[in-house]
Parts: structure tokens; C-alpha cells; sequence
């Protein structure tokens, strides 16, 4: 399992979506927050503007999890990946590992560059900068394990559905459209739907941007984390399944 773990490590640090991420993550990381600071008005400046990227950071490592597994069936490498393991349940395991390690640090990355911000942007407003505390260090180690958690479904999702386009396409349009309707008009279902379960792990929405998340919750942060990995459990085995009598020669 280490040298399957190290192959996938290798083969991310050797492909362009690696790149495209961190450049995407800077981007939505950076851009937002200085434009936020340099605009605001400064009674209206309290740090909370900080964060602003952190929602589009989910999205990107949504679609990161979905390359991951779609860009091998693509170019043809996934024939390799199963000649050199043919255990396909095992090669699925080390995706999820690899993937969603780095859609973790990917958000990481992105809450530092978020506050780096804040810490030279700030002054510069004339409103001090003050170190996050213990709330919102553990807000922050939940929107680090929530992408990390949506990484991983996105791996689970490309695998299962393999055409790129439409996969990034379908959960893109899911996310952002269908699945907040739903939301709004029928709380009781969209309590369950995979992106505001993502969302209620940390109690803030990722699938709508209506505000209405936390009132139509009916989980806790412990049942929404483990109905998220029952999703991504649950695609991954599907998955593995539908795989073994598709042919990827």
C-alpha cells in the first residue's frame, strides 16, 4: 500500500491539474480577501472578510477529486494503474488517501494565505489584526477537513461516472443550482443531500448562499460528518464495483 500510495503522489506531483490547483487556490484565496479589504469600509472591517475564498476553495477541490479519476480513464493510464494493481478497491483507497490529503492542504493553504492577507492589509486600513482564537482555529480545522471530505467525493464521482466533462459539468450544476433549490423548497430532504451535509459539518453553506443552511439543518456537525463519509463510501464501493466489468483497455 505505500508503494501504490508514493505512485499516486508521484503521478500528482507530475501532472498539470496539481499546478492548476495551487494557482486556482491562490487565486481565489488572495483576490476576494485584498479586494474586500481595500473596499470595505473601515467601521465595517472586523476580520471576518478573511475567509471570503474559503467557499470557491471547495468547489476547486471538487473538481481537483474529479480530474484526479477522470483524467487516467481519459489518457488511457488507468489500464496501467490496474496492470501494476489489479486490486481495484486498493487503487481506490490510495485516490481517496492522496487526494484528499492534498484538497486538505489546498484549503490550508488558502486560510494562510487568507490571513497573510490580514496581517499586512489590515494595518494598512488602520484596523488592527487580531490572531485567531480558539473559535475560529476550530472553524478553520473544519472547513480543512470538510475539503478534504469533498476531495475525496469528488475522486469517488469520477470513478464511478469516468466521462470528465460530465461529471465536472452534472456536480458543478448540482451544487450550485439544483441542490440549493431543493434546499429552499424542501428543507426536509435537502437536509440530506451531499453538499449541504458537507455544509452543516461545519455549519456554514457550501451548497447555497441563501443563508437558510443552518435553519433547515437537521443534523449535528458528528452525523453530517458521518453521513459524508457514508456518500463517499458508498460511490467509491459503487465504483469499484461498476469497474470490474468495464472494460479500460
Amino acid at each position: 500500500m505505500i508503494s501504490l500510495l508514493r505512485a499516486e503522489f508521484l503521478k500528482l506531483r507530475s501532472t498539470r491539474t496539481s499546478l492548476g490547483l495551487g494557482i486556482a487556490v491562490l487565486l481565489v484565496s488572495l483576490v476576494p480577501t485584498v479586494l474586500l479589504i481595500a473596499f470595505i469600509p473601515t467601521h465595517l472591517l472586523n476580520g471576518g472578510e478573511l475567509g471570503a475564498g474559503a467557499t470557491l476553495v471547495t468547489y476547486i477541490v471538487l473538481v481537483f477529486g474529479i480530474l484526479g479519476m477522470t483524467n487516467e480513464y481519459r489518457h488511457g493510464t488507468i489500464t496501467y494503474t490496474y496492470l501494476a494493481t489489479p486490486r481495484r478497491a486498493r487503487v481506490m483507497v490510495a485516490k481517496l488517501i492522496v487526494y484528499g490529503s492534498t484538497g486538505a492542504l489546498a484549503m490550508l493553504a488558502a486560510l494562510l494565505v487568507a490571513q497573510l492577507v490580514g496581517v499586512i492589509g489590515l494595518p494598512m486600513r488602520g484596523v488592527s489584526y487580531h490572531v485567531p482564537g480558539g473559535g475560529a482555529l476550530a472553524d478553520y480545522a473544519r472547513q480543512i477537513g470538510v475539503a478534504g471530505l469533498v476531495t475525496c467525493f469528488g475522486v469517488a464521482l469520477g470513478a464511478f461516472l469516468r466521462a470528465q466533462v460530465v461529471t465536472v459539468a452534472g456536480a458543478l450544476i448540482w451544487a450550485l443550482l439544483v441542490e440549493p433549490l431543493i434546499v429552499a423548497f424542501k428543507p426536509g430532504v435537502g437536509t440530506w443531500l451531499p453538499f449541504n451535509v458537507f455544509g452543516q459539518v461545519t455549519s456554514s453553506s457550501i451548497a447555497t448562499d441563501a443563508g437558510n443552511l443552518a435553519a433547515h439543518s437537521g443534523l449535528t456537525r458528528p452525523e453530517a460528518f458521518l453521513v459524508s463519509v457514508a456518500y463517499i463510501a458508498v460511490v467509491s464501493v459503487a465504483a469499484v464495483v461498476v469497474s470490474m466489468s468495464r472494460d479500460v483497455t
